[in-house]
C-alpha cells in the first residue's frame, strides 16, 4: 500500500481546488513502471503527477486505441460488447434521451453509441481523434464522425441538446476546462452525459486502478464539483459497479454551487485503501473469471456466427424495440 502519510507539492494544481498541497496513494502503474497518482487535500480529487505523456492529442490520435484494444479498429467482438455496454448506457439515462434529440458523442470511438442514436430517431454526430476507429465508426454506420480533438471540430456551438462523454473524462488534462468548452456545444438547458470509472470501486484490484490513460481519478463528489466548476448543474449521479454515471445540465444566468468538500480527502483516502485491504474478502473476487469466461464465450459464438459490424448491432439493439 502506498504511504498515505507522504505530503508533497504536486506539479500539477488540483483542477477543481486549484491548490498544490498533496499526498501520494500510488508510485507505480498496473504495469509495474513509475507513475505517481496523488489525492488534493483540499479537493479529494485524485489525479496523475505530472503528465506522463506530453502531446496528449498525438497519443490519442494514434496510440491509444492499439495500446489498450490491441487493434487499429475493433474487432467484431469489441463491437459486440460495446453495443451491449451502449444498451445498458441508455438505460442508466432514465429517459432523459429522447428520440428527436440532437446528439454529439465526443470520444466516439468505434460509433457504438452514435449509432444507437441513429438507430432510436435522433439527430446523431461523434467526434472521435482516432483515426482508425472514427473511419470505422463512418463507413460501418453511416454516422457523421468528425475525425480529430473536439477542439478542432467543425460542429455549431449551441446546437445540441445532448453531449455525451463516456469513459474520456478520466483521459483529458484539465477536465473543467474540456466540461467547459464542449458544453458550448449545447444549447441553453441541454444535457450532458458523462461516464466515468470510480476510483473507489472496492471490487478492482488496488494496483489495477493506476495506468498512464487515466490522469484523473473522480468519485462522486469529485464528478459533481468537476462540472460544477464547469458551470453543469447536476440532474442525478448515480454510483454504478465500477463506474460513476451523471447526467448534468447546462444552465444559463444562475450559480452552479460547489458541492463541501471539506474533510473528503480523508474520506476518499479511508474508502480508498479501504478496498485495496477488502478486495480478496470479497466474493465477486473469485466469480470474475468465470464470468467473463461465459461473457467471452458468447461474444464469441454471436461474432463468428453474424459477419458484420452493423449487422451485430442491430442484432443488439432489436431488443430496444421488442
Amino acid at each position: 500500500m502506498a504511504n498515505s502519510s507522504q505530503r508533497i507539492t504536486a506539479d500539477r494544481p488540483c483542477a477543481i481546488s486549484g491548490g498544490t498541497d498533496c499526498e501520494i496513494v500510488a508510485s507505480r502503474a498496473r504495469e509495474g513502471h513509475a507513475l505517481r497518482n496523488v489525492i488534493s487535500v483540499d479537493s479529494g480529487l485524485i489525479y496523475v503527477d505530472p503528465l506522463p505523456v506530453e502531446d496528449l492529442a498525438q497519443y490519442y490520435r494514434e496510440d491509444y486505441r492499439v495500446a489498450y484494444k490491441g487493434s487499429f479498429v475493433p474487432q467484431l467482438k469489441h463491437v459486440l460488447r460495446a453495443g451491449n455496454v451502449a444498451v445498458d448506457r441508455l438505460g442508466h439515462a432514465k429517459g432523459q434521451i429522447k428520440a428527436g434529440q440532437r446528439c454529439l458523442d465526443i470520444g466516439a470511438g468505434g460509433g457504438e453509441w452514435a449509432y444507437l442514436m441513429k438507430t432510436l430517431g435522433c439527430d446523431s454526430f461523434g467526434v472521435e481523434p482516432n483515426q482508425g476507429y472514427g473511419s470505422y465508426a463512418r463507413d460501418s454506420y453511416d454516422v457523421e464522425v468528425f475525425l480529430g480533438m473536439y477542439q478542432e471540430s467543425v460542429f455549431d456551438r449551441e446546437s445540441f441538446d445532448v453531449v455525451t462523454l463516456f469513459q474520456v473524462l478520466e483521459h483529458l488534462a484539465d477536465p473543467v476546462e474540456d466540461i467547459r468548452r464542449m458544453s458550448e456545444y449545447l444549447k441553453p438547458g441541454g444535457l450532458f452525459v458523462i461516464e466515468v470509472p470510480d476510483i473507489l470501486f472496492g471490487g478492482m484490484h488496488f494496483k489495477h486502478k493506476w495506468h498512464d490513460g487515466h490522469l484523473y481519478g473522480f468519485d462522486a463528489l469529485t464528478l459533481e464539483a468537476t462540472a460544477a466548476r464547469a458551470g453543469l448543474k447536476k440532474v442525478f449521479l448515480d454510483v454504478l459497479p465500477g463506474n460513476l454515471y451523471g447526467v448534468f445540465q447546462k444552465v444559463e444566468d444562475e450559480t452552479v454551487e460547489i458541492p463541501d468538500l471539506v474533510g473528503h480527502c480523508e474520506a476518499a483516502k479511508a474508502q480508498l485503501f479501504g478496498g485495496e485491504s477488502s478486495y480478496w474478502f470479497q466474493p465477486n473476487t473469485y466469480l470474475k473469471v468465470p464470468r467473463r469466461l461465459v461473457q467471452r464465450s458468447k461474444e464469441y459464438v454471436i461474432s463468428n456466427k453474424i459477419d458484420s459490424p452493423r449487422a451485430i448491432l442491430d442484432h443488439v439493439y432489436s431488443s430496444l424495440s421488442s
